[in-house]
C-alpha cells in the first residue's frame, strides 16, 4: 500500500511545461484585451445613439407642443437652443459650450454645444475607429423640416 503513496522525484512544472502555460496565457490575454477594446468601442457608440435618441424624443415632443398651443413661431427660438437643456438629466460626458470645438484642445471624449454653429457635437474617445460609418466627429444641427406642417429635426450633419 505504501508504495501507491510513494513520489519519485520532486514533482512541479518542468520548464517546457512552465513556457507552455505563459504561452497559452500570454494568447488568451491578447485576445481578451483585443475583444475588450472592440466592447469598449461599442459600448461608446449605443450611449452616443442612445443621448441622440433621446435628445430627438425631446424635440419632437416641444415641438408638437408648441404646434398643438399655436406657437408655431417659437419653433425658430427652440432651433436656437442647446439640445441638451431640453433633457431633464445631461449626459455624464457632456462637457459644456465650445467656440469651434478641437479635439486636442479639450483633451477628452464627450458632447460639445458650438453656440457659434449652433450644433451639437461628440468627440468620440478614439477618432481613428470611432463612427456611425462615415468621419471622425459627430455633428447634429436641429433643422426645419416641411411635412404637412412646419417642424424641427435633430439631423445628423456631418461625421
Amino acid at each position: 500500500m505504501t508504495r501507491f503513496f510513494h513520489k519519485r522525484g520532486q514533482g512541479g512544472f518542468t520548464l517546457l511545461e512552465f513556457a507552455l502555460v505563459v504561452l497559452v496565457s500570454t494568447i488568451v490575454s491578447a485576445v481578451a484585451l483585443n475583444r475588450f477594446e472592440y466592447y469598449r468601442e461599442q459600448a461608446e457608440i449605443v450611449a452616443a445613439r442612445q443621448v441622440v435618441t433621446s435628445l430627438r424624443t425631446s424635440l419632437e415632443a416641444r415641438a408638437a407642443h408648441l404646434a398643438s398651443s399655436g406657437r408655431e413661431l417659437e419653433l425658430q427660438k427652440l432651433a436656437a437652443e442647446n439640445p441638451i437643456n431640453w433633457l431633464s438629466w445631461k449626459p455624464a460626458n457632456y462637457l459644456g459650450e465650445y467656440y469651434a470645438p478641437d479635439p486636442k484642445e479639450i483633451g477628452q471624449a464627450g458632447w460639445v454645444f458650438d453656440p457659434r454653429d449652433r450644433m451639437l457635437v461628440y468627440l468620440p474617445k478614439n477618432t481613428e475607429s470611432f463612427s456611425f460609418g462615415t468621419s471622425r466627429l459627430l455633428k447634429f444641427k436641429v433643422e426645419f423640416v416641411r411635412n404637412k406642417n412646419i417642424s424641427l429635426a435633430l439631423n445628423q450633419v456631418g461625421g
